[in-house]
């Protein structure tokens, strides 16, 4: 028996109940900034550009928005309350006593089940357990035992007066449980009443509307509500960007002097540097052009007496001085050599992001993170 699991309906009207209560409780603020505005600027008109322009704004920034993320998280979020119910169900369903239990009254065996529910076993904080509701067949009282098997600890009740214990003495009319509490020393009394009765909400007349309205109901008013959320958006990003790069202005310069040297332009770059280091017939193998590009290069060392360290090492420090201030650099392989051939590949870097990190290694410079 689902005891838990309710109706999709139940969970979507649970879901836009509080997308309302969020949305008067915002739009009630931007109305109270709304009338504040006009106060400061009383000369300023309502339908004035400037005022619309920059009203609509702060409505988007403090109601707008959120209705936006509001519509498109309802799938999700009624999806995740109906599974945490349903899982609250299984976990009820399979639950098993791992022992009989004793009738906490005249403790005896022979307890049937009556029901089962979840429960805190300690506070509110703590994970809720199966709590197992029985009836005695031979004293026909109820005892309550958890999963395994411990008896629900029953405080008890201490006489506000005197401090004595007091006795309980249940009674159930219509869904109405009343407890009546008596102190035996002073003959205090007092009674509690849990009402299981199903109460009937205060009807709200404006709800239907507003629901209508700030769930985004109507398609034209949804797609108003994207388009002012995603400029918005996009105007927040360009503002961080440009702090961004105000702050990190010396990053940025240096990104802004890296000479871009196209693929047809890397002979003119390296030959002069290599033929200078006494290396001769440059030459450069089809690129290789993925996310990145990459370019084999080789070359012969005109150097006969030169030794292979020598040859390699020279060559790898003439491709770097010559690479640097450019927006190539020798892989990090660096060089093969075979009988006076050697070869190599470098690597363009492109993208923002990737020549940032170039002049952050190599000028040892560092962006400030903004928040």
């Amino acid at each position: 028996m689902r005891t838990h699991l309710k109706d999709r309906k139940y969970y979507e009207d649970i879901y836009d109940s509080v997308t309302v209560s969020i949305a008067r409780r915002n739009v009630g603020s931007f109305e109270k900034f709304r009338e504040r505005w006009f106060e400061i600027m009383p000369d300023e008109k309502p339908d004035s550009v400037r005022s619309v322009f920059n009203l609509n704004w702060i409505y988007m920034l403090m109601a707008g928005s959120k209705l936006v993320e509001r519509y498109d998280g309802r799938e999700a979020d009624v999806k995740q309350m109906m599974d945490e119910d349903s899982r609250k169900d299984d976990i009820v369903s399979e639950a098993r006593l791992t022992q009989e239990p004793l009738c906490q009254h005249c403790k005896k065996t022979g307890l049937r089940i009556t029901d089962k529910m979840l429960h805190h076993r300690q506070g509110f904080d703590e994970p809720e357990e199966v709590l197992f509701m029985l009836k005695c067949s031979h004293c026909d009282k109820n005892s309550a035992v958890w999963e395994d098997g411990q008896a629900l600890e029953h405080k008890e009740k201490r006489c506000p007066k005197c401090k004595a214990k007091m006795t309980e003495k249940d009674t159930k009319r219509d869904k109405v449980f009343t407890t009546t509490y008596t102190c035996g020393s002073c003959g205090h009394s007092y009674k509690t009443k849990l009402d299981l009765n199903p109460k009937e909400d205060a009807i709200d007349p404006d709800f239907e509307r507003d629901k209508y309205i700030y769930c985004l109901q109507d398609e034209k008013m949804l797609q108003e509500h994207r388009d002012a959320k995603w400029r918005l958006e996009g105007m927040a990003q360009m503002g961080k960007e440009m702090k961004e790069k105000r702050e990190n202005k010396e990053v940025y310069d240096a990104v802004a002097q890296i000479q871009k040297v196209n693929i047809g332009q890397l002979t003119d770059t390296l030959q002069p540097a290599i033929e200078k280091a006494g290396y001769i017939e440059l030459s450069f193998d089809k690129p290789e052009i993925g996310k990145d590009v990459f370019v084999g290069f080789s070359c012969l060392d005109g150097k006969r007496d030169r030794e292979e360290y020598d040859s390699r090492k020279t060559l790898q420090k003439s491709i770097k001085t010559a690479l640097a201030g450019t927006n190539w650099r020798l892989m990090s392989e660096g060089i093969s050599y075979r009988l006076g051939y050697l070869s190599g590949r470098i690597r363009a870097y492109e993208r923002e992001e990737d020549l940032i990190g170039l002049v952050e290694r190599d000028k040892k410079l560092k962006r400030r993170p903004i928040k």
